[in-house]
């Protein structure tokens, strides 16, 4: 009987190993056919806005391991074949964001066999055809775009190619954690919209409110995209996206690019961020009302208090199994056609356990092949649903360049944040 039972338990170790190979070798080749379009990341960040910026190109190389979530070796070893790379500044000068374009231009031209900045969807699929990672530049806010639609034309023609509409506060849409004033989008910013149609840029609605999602959804005549968002169903938070959107997303034939933030993952997670830890800092805030006027004794305290909580109340895991769950969930909501992955690495501290950096793509891919999504399911998700969403994107330009002249409208005082 033992001996029935030891080939048994033999039988079932050895079968598992097999598909344990079998879904590796899917995983490597969907990513060696289709590389992994992400969706959204912050690598400038830690040229501009780390504790030993502004620095320059060769104090933060690529080319070997970083302190951060994003390196060459480790967006090879992660199929990654593009990025939606954020461009930003270090303040809301304008100066100051032509700085970041500066940087994403010359990280571009110091790794040549490696990066390539890509402003079409010819371009991106060339690149990786060739064996580089196309960088396809993006925004995250709309502050340098408030004086009038020029400025749009202008940072077109620089390069930019996706725009998110607002970042969490107000600007040309109600952000996500905002008191909203404008019920959705602005009038300055349906005219962008319309103008970011014209152009070609794709319209991102991550980080603004349900009604400007509408809003713009409605007001497009191409598909857009959530370069990182979730399933508010199974995460109940602004940033993620309702049943109620995401079926107008189908509609518009738009493309939500899954993200692995912990607490946009699972409602434990959130509640802990956001509820939980915020009741804490509220104590914290009435006990130190005035940190720049607290003694070393008082700082001292406070972090032992601080550290003393978190140990008393661990962060809640999140995992792989998590993450996929919101891939299950949309694909029998919408369909397979309308996912991506958009990771917002280098620009979030919690991530979840088996995605924490540009190498554990196939692990999220290894996860929903164990679940039985096939292998073109699987190559439509890393990249060919976005750059279906991009070639419409310009073939829609196209045609309103031919009958529409470009837009004049100037920004309201009431529409700056």
């Amino acid at each position: 009987m033992k001996e029935h039972i030891f080939f048994g338990l033999l039988l079932i170790s050895l079968l598992g190993c097999k598909s344990d190979r079998s879904t590796e070798k899917m995983v490597h080749r969907v990513l060696q056919e289709a590389p992994l379009i992400d969706g959204h990341n912050d690598l400038l960040i830690h040229y501009i806005w780390c504790g030993e910026c502004p620095r320059e190109l060769d104090a933060y190389p690529l080319d070997t391991a970083t302190s951060g979530h994003i390196d060459l070796p480790r967006l090879r070893k992660g199929g990654v074949g593009a990025l939606l790379t954020n461009i930003f500044g270090r303040g809301r000068q304008m100066n100051e964001y032509l700085q970041g374009w500066d940087l994403i231009y010359r990280l571009a031209e110091k790794y040549p066999e490696d990066l390539q900045l890509t402003t079409s969807s010819k371009e991106v699929r060339q690149a990786m055809k060739e064996g580089r990672i196309g960088i396809i530049p993006s925004m995250e806010h709309t502050y340098h775009l408030v004086d009038d639609l020029g400025r749009l034309r202008t940072l077109y023609h620089l390069g930019l190619r996706s725009v998110i509409l607002a970042y969490d506060t107000n600007n040309i849409a109600d952000g996500a954690y905002d008191k909203p004033v404008h019920d959705g989008l602005s009038a300055y910013g349906k005219e962008m919209v319309l103008e970011m149609n014209r152009l070609g840029i794709i319209i991102d609605l991550s980080h603004i409110t349900e009604k400007g999602m509408l809003d713009a959804l409605e007001i497009t005549t191409a598909p857009v995209i959530f370069s990182h968002a979730n399933a508010r169903a199974l995460t109940d938070t602004q940033r993620n996206v309702s049943d109620k959107v995401l079926l107008k997303l189908k509609e518009n034939g738009g493309v939500i690019m899954l993200t692995p933030v912990n607490y946009f993952t699972t409602q434990e997670a959130y509640d802990y961020f956001f509820v939980k830890m915020d009741s804490v800092r509220k104590v914290f805030d009435e006990r130190y009302p005035d940190p720049d006027q607290m003694t070393d004794e008082e700082i001292e305290r406070a972090d032992e208090e601080w550290m003393a909580w978190e140990s008393a109340n661990p962060l809640p895991v999140v995992t792989v199994k998590d993450f996929a769950d919101h891939f299950d969930y949309v694909k029998n909501l919408i369909g397979v056609d309308h996912i991506g992955i958009g990771s917002d690495f280098d620009g979030m501290t919690y991530l979840i356990e088996g995605m924490e950096d540009a190498s554990a793509f196939p692990h999220i891919l290894s996860e929903l092949a164990n679940r039985g999504w096939t292998e073109s399911e699987l190559k439509k998700v890393t990249q060919q649903n976005f750059l279906r969403v991009f070639e419409a994107v310009e073939q829609r330009a196209e045609e309103l360049k031919r009958s529409t002249n470009p837009r004049t409208a100037k920004v309201p005082t009431q529409d700056v944040d």
